[in-house]
């Protein structure tokens, strides 16, 4: 089943941290209820190019919107629940030549659901 997350947009890509970081250090005020979702779409190319970058969830209320629709995705879990964890999930993620022969570049985001554990769901 399709959903649509709203949250704050931006367009960045893996080389500049900053704007990762600003977007979400803005998530507190949010004041978002229930799961979360980081939202990578509309790539440039490849992990290595421009990408838009939401964070929201299904209850927010923001313009910005986006679609998860139902497809096939690879589901990675981020072992440890934390910023750390994530960055080292997305880092093995890169470095896998088999993952990312087989990666679309359509819509990937993380899950972080209300019990604190992580996924990230990659489209193949």
């Amino acid at each position: 089943m399709s959903k649509s997350i709203h949250g704050l947009k931006i367009r960045t890509n893996n080389q500049q941290l900053h704007p990762i970081l600003d977007l979400w250090s803005r998530v507190p005020n949010m004041e978002l209820k229930g799961a979360i979702y980081a939202v990578y779409f509309n790539y440039e190319s490849d992990f290595t190019g421009d990408y838009d970058l939401l964070v929201g969830n299904e209850t927010a209320k923001f313009e910005e919107t986006i679609l998860l629709n139902d497809g096939n995705y690879l589901e990675i879990p981020v072992k440890t629940a934390s910023p750390s964890g994530v960055d080292e999930a997305w880092q093995k993620i890169w470095r896998d030549a088999k993952i990312n022969q087989v990666r679309t570049y359509q819509t990937d985001f993380e899950y972080y659901a209300e019990d604190g554990s992580i996924k990230i769901f990659l489209s193949i």
